[in-house]
């Protein structure tokens, strides 16, 4: 079903802003921080599990660029609002041919 599809989309979308404005937001917070050699190696953990919560190690010895990171922030706070419209279209959709089918 086509509104089914979108709703999917939608949550595609806000699974991406959402991971693009935290990958930003890490780095906006790593401005400060001094490099550390043994947390480039490290892998975050998830606090609920103390699981890893990426598959990669931390790279805290690159540059970070705060201009580019505001940016990036910005485009998943859009991407999660472009996600949530799709999301609330579809939905509206859906209930319209509901409507239309009882």
């Amino acid at each position: 079903m086509a509104s089914l599809d979108l709703m999917s989309a939608g949550m595609n979308s806000v699974r991406q802003g959402q991971y693009r404005a935290s990958t930003a937001a890490a780095e906006i917070a790593r401005v400060g921080t001094q490099s550390d050699p043994a947390a480039s190696q490290a892998v975050p953990l998830q606090p609920a599990t103390d699981k890893p919560a990426a598959t990669t190690a931390v790279d805290s010895n690159r540059p970070v660029n705060l201009v580019d990171s505001m940016v990036e922030l910005q485009q998943g706070r859009r991407e999660v609002e472009a996600g949530a419209s799709v999301i609330d279209t579809a939905s509206e959709v859906l209930g319209t041919l509901l409507d239309v089918t009882a």
